[in-house]
């Protein structure tokens, strides 16, 4: 038996170790009263639980981001919880049901192999410094590494090309961030956030086929080419895809009978796989195909407020509210189907960041800059900062901005930033940096220095198609 660090009671060894991976506003905060205590040291689960509720008593009743200036996109509830709740956060989960062996096919306008989407949930030594890699480096440093994308599809504009080598699966072009958020969404390990903001399925596997135009559209006729592509020769059994997310819909509301789109979901659903369909947005009394399928798992949303909540708790249920998601009724073969089928969360949700884009770079750059800010890095223990390290963060910002000028964006981001901070920065009041940090952040709903918060019901159907792989 060894002895907890903190209290000194006996402890197993074994359990000791299973507290090594706390949340950093807990380490924070033991360290606050035992400063000398490292997190690789362990604590017993009776102190875990203990700071864990010392700490939960802390957090505000209503939300602090409205006392920012400006407001964060984003709502929390403890000066140190400033970022949004990872997936199991919100709705607890065994992490031994983790969709190993099961396929999720993904119908979506473009993807990219992120990180998260590797075998391990941790990169085999040194971490790269991920925000200095382009594209092509990327690229080189993932190829190498064993993916869970055990294949990729190309549909765009009529063609089909199947392969893990395909251009545009390496593509860091505007349209691969969609299905990317997806598909970390359900499968992510959260590597890039060590572990915690891991989907429902990080074991699972991944077919993206992407569907749609060259010019970003996606009729719903290229929707239908991916089941189509999935029921031809088998390719659903071949690759063991056990459920297909769409988090994208059709043309116009029709009925399902007279929809081919609708249609090839009922005969891929007859096969025994799960099709699960984002409800749409606009809140309206219409359902697109193919959420409209009798067969098909549609999902809408709900908005928990960035706010923990328990099942069995009425009062904290009633707390949660709809999204504006889209609704309506079916014939099915067993009479009226009211849709959707089931809500899952739609707002303030983690989602990965593209990489090797300037605002992969920048987010990680706002990351560290407030790190720096707000003392976990670059000030002396009176707590006063130094301007000397906030001004060298800022210089290498705007270096980071400058590495791809080909991007108007980037050129454009540059001089907002040149204006958000100017060469007399030492004049400048913590307040004023504070201020413009912000809207940088809310730039790009920044949460974490490699994601950011995504609503919708795109976002509630993948978290959905994980549970059903578990």
């Amino acid at each position: 038996m060894n002895g907890c660090p903190l209290c000194t009671g006996p402890v197993d060894p074994r359990l000791l170790a299973r507290q090594t991976e706390l949340r950093p506003a807990i380490v924070d905060f033991i360290q606050h009263d035992h400063p000398d205590w490292r997190p690789e040291q362990g604590v017993c689960p009776q102190c875990a639980l203990d700071y864990a509720n010392r700490f939960a008593v802390q957090r505000s009743p209503t939300p602090l981001n409205v006392t920012t200036d400006p407001h964060t996109t984003f709502p929390y509830y403890h000066a140190a919880e400033e970022t949004v709740l990872a997936q199991p956060a919100r709705l607890p989960d065994h992490p031994g049901f983790d969709g190993r062996g099961v396929t999720i096919a993904f119908l979506d306008s473009g993807f990219y192999p992120h990180p998260d989407l590797l075998a391990n949930a941790r990169w085999p030594g040194d971490e790269p410094d991920w925000p200095r890699l382009d594209a092509r480096q990327m690229r080189s440093l993932l190829a190498d590494q064993q993916l869970r994308i055990i294949e990729y599809v190309d549909l765009t504009d009529g063609q089909e090309a199947v392969g893990l080598d395909q251009e545009s699966l390496w593509n860091t072009a505007g349209d691969s961030w969609h299905g990317q958020m997806t598909s970390v969404l359900a499968a992510g390990n959260g590597l890039l956030s060590g572990g915690l903001f891991r989907g429902y399925a990080p074991g699972a596997n991944v077919l993206p086929i992407k569907i749609g135009r060259s010019d970003g559209r996606i009729p719903e006729a290229d929707i239908l080419a991916g089941l189509r592509w999935l029921l031809r020769d088998d390719h659903w059994k071949r690759h063991r895809v056990q459920v297909v997310n769409i988090s994208v819909g059709g043309d116009h509301p029709q009925r399902w009978e007279d929809s081919e789109l609708s249609l090839a979901a009922e005969r891929l659903s007859r096969k025994g796989v799960l099709i699960v369909a984002a409800a749409g947005n606009s809140g309206r009394a219409e359902l697109l195909p193919p959420a409209q399928t009798p067969s098909v798992l549609t999902v809408g949303g709900y908005d928990d407020a960035n706010h923990r909540w328990t099942p069995y708790d009425a009062d904290e249920v009633s707390r949660l509210s709809l999204y504006a998601h889209n609704y309506g009724e079916v014939e099915g073969p067993d009479g009226r189907v009211r849709k959707p089928n089931l809500l899952a969360p739609a707002r303030y949700l983690p989602a990965p960041i593209l990489p090797a884009t300037p605002v992969f770079r920048e987010t990680r750059a706002i990351g560290r800059l407030r790190r720096l800010l707000s003392g976990q890095g670059g000030h002396d223990k009176s707590g006063q900062e130094s301007d000397a390290h906030v001004y060298r963060l800022l210089d290498h910002w705007h270096r980071v901005m400058h590495v791809d000028d080909r991007h108007r964006s980037t050129r454009a981001d540059v001089k907002r930033l040149a204006d958000a901070y100017p060469e007399a920065l030492v004049e400048q009041t913590l307040d004023e940096i504070w201020r413009a940090l912000r809207k940088r952040m809310n730039a790009h709903k920044w949460v974490h220095d490699y994601y950011q918060h995504v609503d919708g019901t795109s976002v509630a159907a993948p978290l959905t198609a994980a549970v059903a792989a578990q």
